[in-house]
C-alpha cells in the first residue's frame, strides 16, 4: 500500500532528507556522465511515475503497446518483473504468438503476466537490467519499438520518450510522504499524463515542467472476467444495485473501490491486502465468509494470482479496466514526434 503522509517527525524528516540526497546524487551521476547509460537499438518509450506504489502504469503500458501495434510499430513490452523469481538476464513471458504466458506469475511478476494476457500479439519480456530484454525484443522478434513499464527511475537505459503519470497525490519524500524521487525529477519528463482523479497540477509540480505537454488520462471499466481456461466476459452493469464484496492486493485500493461504486455496486466490504500479496487458502476463505453468498470481485492484477479452482467458484469475478488519453490525437502526434526526432528513418 502507498505510505501515508505523516505529521512532522524529526527522525522521519532526517530519513527523507537522506533518501532525497541519494536520489539526487544518483540522478546527477547520470547527468554528468559519471555513470553512462546504454542505448537501445530501437526507440524506447518509458511509462513511469515518481510515487511509491501505483498510479495506473500497467494499464497505460497496455494502452501504449496496443496503439503502437495498431500503427505497425511492432512493440515489445519490457518490465523488471518485480517480485518475480526470475534471475536470468532476460525471460520471455510471452512471445506474442497469441497463447497464454509461457511462465507463471510467481516467476515473472504480477504485472508482466497480466500484460502478457492482455497483449496476445505482443512480446512481453522481463529482466532486471532492462537493456537485456530490450535487445532480446529486437534480435528475437524484430521489434521496432519498446514500451518500458515502470521505467522512469531506470536511468541506465536511454529512452526516446519519458511519459510520467501523475496522480495528484505527489507530496513529500519517503518516508515523510510517498515520493520515491524529488519533484525536480519531473524535469526529465517529455510528456505528463494526469492519471488520477485530480486533474489539476499543483504549483509545486508546474514549476518543474515548463513547456512539457500535459494530457489527461482516463480509466474505464471494460468487463467482468469469470472462470478459468478460458474465462468469459460479462457486463459490469450486471452488479448495479447489488451488494458485492471487493478484495484486492494493489497499491491504490481506494481507487478500485471508487470505480466499483461509480458502477452502481453496493460495496458491502472491501478486504485489502498488501500490494503484490500472494493469496493463501485462508485469505480466500475469509473473503468467501465476508461475502456470505454475495458476489466477490477483485482487480485484474489480483486475478492472475488466484488458483484456477477458486476462479471457477460461482460469483467470483475480476474487474477489467482500460486506460486511454482524452486528447488522443494530440498525444500521439507529440509522442510520435519525439520518436521521429531521434529516429528519423
Amino acid at each position: 500500500m502507498k505510505p501515508m503522509v505523516s505529521s512532522w517527525n524529526p527522525f522521519l524528516a532526517l530519513a527523507a532528507g537522506g533518501y532525497y540526497a541519494v536520489q539526487k546524487l544518483r540522478e546527477k551521476a547520470y547527468d554528468w556522465r559519471l555513470i553512462s547509460g546504454e542505448s537501445a537499438p530501437v526507440p524506447v518509450i518509458s511509462v513511469g511515475n515518481i510515487l511509491l506504489g501505483g498510479s495506473g502504469k500497467t494499464p497505460f503500458a497496455i494502452y501504449l503497446a496496443e496503439r503502437l501495434h495498431a500503427r505497425g510499430l511492432r512493440p515489445a513490452v519490457v518490465s523488471r518483473g518485480y517480485r518475480g523469481a526470475n534471475r536470468e538476464p532476460f525471460l520471455i513471458v510471452s512471445d506474442g504468438s497469441g497463447t497464454e504466458p509461457n511462465v507463471d506469475a510467481s516467476v515473472c511478476g504480477d504485472e508482466p503476466y497480466l500484460m502478457a494476457r492482455r497483449l496476445p500479439g505482443i512480446p512481453v519480456i522481463v529482466g532486471r537490467a532492462r537493456i537485456h530484454p530490450v535487445r532480446a525484443g529486437f534480435e528475437r522478434f524484430g521489434c521496432r519499438s519498446i514500451v518500458l513499464d515502470d521505467g522512469f527511475q531506470h536511468l541506465s537505459l536511454r529512452r526516446n520518450a519519458d511519459i510520467v503519470l501523475l496522480s495528484g497525490s505527489e507530496d513529500r519524500m519517503f518516508p515523510m510522504g510517498s515520493l520515491r524521487e524529488p519533484l525536480s525529477a519531473l524535469r526529465r519528463a517529455d510528456l505528463i499524463v494526469l492519471a488520477g482523479e485530480n486533474s489539476t497540477l499543483s504549483e509545486r509540480v508546474t514549476e518543474y515542467i515548463p513547456g512539457v505537454p500535459v494530457f489527461h488520462g482516463t480509466v474505464l471499466p471494460e468487463a467482468l472476467e469469470r472462470g478459468a481456461y478460458p474465462s468469459m466476459d460479462f457486463d459490469p452493469a450486471e452488479y448495479a444495485g447489488r451488494s458485492v464484496v471487493l478484495f484486492s492486493a494493489i497499491a491504490n485500493p481506494q481507487r478500485f473501490r471508487r470505480t466499483s461504486e461509480a458502477l452502481g455496486w453496493v460495496v458491502k466490504d472491501h478486504r485489502v491486502f498488501p500490494d503484490h500479496h500472494v493469496f493463501t487458502g485462508e485469505d480466500l476463505t475469509e473473503v468467501v465468509d465476508l461475502a456470505g453468498g454475495d458476489p466477490m470481485v477483485c482487480t485484474e492484477k489480483d486475478w492472475v494470482k488466484l488458483p484456477a479452482k477458486f476462479k471457477q467458484t460461482a460469483d467470483v469475478s475480476a474487474l477489467r479496466i482500460r486506460a486511454a488519453v482524452v486528447e488522443e490525437e494530440a498525444f500521439w502526434n507529440t509522442l510520435l514526434g519525439l520518436i521521429e526526432r531521434d529516429c528519423p528513418h
